[in-house]
């Protein structure tokens, strides 16, 4: 091959791979915030695949350079810290919403929290470099070393697996469907190779051939992806639950507001306002979202009651709230709990309780609490002690719904957190409070983790959400009914029914292990 086009590509991947410094550091740091386009809201996956190509060519500089292990770290980590920074940048609003004296912290929160996160990926820069080539096979060095990076971001420390590699290919789509196979995990090991696959072309194999295998492959796999999502999508069912008719309350309530005492009564009236704005008669259960009421509403016997009156031998309410509990020698534990109420009579009765298992550090525990205390550094909690996580995740059921699995928060985030096997539910409800996120990508990416759950379990999800994305999500991952993050109102839906579990539901770990093992044997392979 030796047509100008070519040999232009072949002259750009010399020039990145041969950059020094500042500026091999800067482009990394530039590329890595150009792929977070790939992300929600925006899904343009392009992007990604652009800085994915720079990051390749950056290694291969690295791999040549005379402290290459230490090189190629680095250059990770820089492209590491430009991405999470332009995905992640949200967190940042949670500080400026909870007031004056948590702005300070936060530009040092965000570049700690960066930081962290960027170091995975400087070890995997390393690891990458010390098996690395110069020809085809590091395509698969590559998607297997920085799969394993957001692998390990995912699970340890508690986990934070946001804006995986996956999730580029916009959730309902023909591409998407494949989560249903091997999940996001798989999905995202597949789209590093495919995304880094281009930059071979510039490699130094003998031929053009070897050059362009990860190519071929890609295009492949690419092909497959969408030929599998249109024949899903071409057959997929559209039932409903008979008797269930939901009423799903999306709240737009300024949260510096939400939490000053003498705004507690106006908050509540906001909340029945919107659900009654249609008769209740017309459906069988209204959802708030999490920690809809600033009070501890099984405390509040004048909440209690007035919801008691609205509701009376009408729909059942599930709710987020706070609730509080005495622990062991008489310690109380705070909860950040769903809960189900019914009202026969006007009487207020509790049918079922969750409480959070999986916690959110420094937002509703701290973690290393007495290290950070003499440092004066504080969470962003509105209890000393925060938050007490509840038990394991278990499906729950109460009369007249199907059983269901409840999430809140980004516990929707974490595949394989939805119960399996008799345990399976036939539905999923996520509530969430995004207000803290204010007019940023932050709950648009959350509600892209909702829909890859639909896809992963076959299940359609729920969500209630204080401005964020709310809605219905089909097992398909698409939306059967979306509440914008500025739609305050409460709108009514029925439930998709389930799909049979899926492949990733029932052997989600094996699926993923192949995958890995087939790039692995493209490692060793010497075409």
């Amino acid at each position: 091959m030796t047509n100008k086009p070519y040999a232009k590509f072949i002259e750009l991947a010399e020039r990145v791979a041969h950059l020094e410094g500042w500026r091999a550091h800067g482009l990394a740091l530039l590329a890595g915030a150009l792929g977070v386009l790939g992300q929600a809201p925006f899904h343009l996956w392009p992007a990604t695949l652009i800085s994915m190509i720079v990051l390749v060519w950056l290694l291969d500089g690295a791999f040549r350079h005379q402290n290459p292990v230490r090189t190629g770290a680095a250059r990770a980590f820089s492209f590491a810290y430009g991405q999470f920074f332009a995905g992640l940048y949200w967190i940042g609003a949670a500080f400026i919403s909870r007031g004056p004296d948590y702005i300070p912290l936060m530009p040092f929160a965000l570049a700690a929290l960066m930081a962290g996160l960027a170091l995975i990926w400087a070890l995997a820069g390393a690891v990458a470099i010390r098996c690395w080539t110069l020809d085809q096979r590091r395509i698969a060095v590559f998607a297997l070393v920085f799969f394993a990076a957001e692998w390990v971001r995912g699970h340890f420390f508690t986990g934070f697996p946001w804006n995986l590699p996956g999730m580029v290919w916009a959730p309902g789509g023909a591409i998407s469907q494949s989560a249903s196979l091997f999940g996001v995990w798989g999905l995202s090991l597949l789209t590093l190779f495919v995304f880094a696959a281009p930059a071979a072309l510039a490699g130094l194999d003998k031929t053009f051939w070897r050059r362009a295998l990860p190519s071929l492959l890609s295009l492949l796999v690419f092909s497959g992806g969408i030929i599998f999502g249109a024949v899903r999508l071409a057959g997929a069912q559209n039932g409903v639950q008979e008797g269930v008719r939901l009423r799903i309350a999306q709240a737009v309530i300024n949260q510096r507001e939400k939490w000053k005492p003498e705004n507690r009564a106006a908050v509540l009236d906001h909340y029945l306002r919107l659900s009654t704005a249609q008769p209740l008669s017309t459906v069988s259960h209204v959802i708030w979202p999490e920690g809809a009421l600033p009070t501890l509403l099984l405390e509040d016997g004048p909440a209690l009651e007035k919801i008691s009156k609205t509701f009376a031998n009408g729909p059942v309410l599930l709710t987020g709230l706070t609730r509080r509990e005495r622990g062991d020698e008489g310690r109380v534990l705070y909860r950040n709990s769903l809960i189900a109420l019914s009202f026969a009579g006007g009487q207020p009765r509790v049918e079922t309780v969750y409480d959070k298992h999986h916690l959110v550090p420094f937002g509703e525990y701290m973690p290393f609490a007495a290290l950070f205390a003499k440092l004066g550094i504080k969470g962003l909690i509105n209890f000393d002690d925060g938050f007490t996580p509840g038990p394991a995740p278990s499906s729950m059921k109460i009369d007249n719904l199907p059983v269901f699995s409840p999430q809140i928060c980004y516990e929707i985030a974490y595949a394989g957190f939805t119960p399996k096997g008799e345990g399976r539910p036939a539905w999923i409800l996520n509530i969430s409070n995004d207000a803290w996120f204010g007019p940023t990508t932050g709950p648009y990416q959350h509600m892209d983790h909702a829909r890859f759950r639909a896809l992963e379990e076959g299940l359609p999800v729920v969500r209630s959400v204080s401005s964020g994305i709310a809605g219905v999500i089909d097992p398909y991952g698409r939306l059967r009914l979306r509440l914008g993050r500025d739609a305050d109102r409460a709108s009514d839906a029925t439930l998709p029914l389930p799909l049979p579990a899926t492949l990733f539901g029932r052997h989600g770990t094996l699926i993923l292990l192949i995958l890995a093992g087939v790039l692995f044997s493209f490692r060793l392979f010497r075409a």
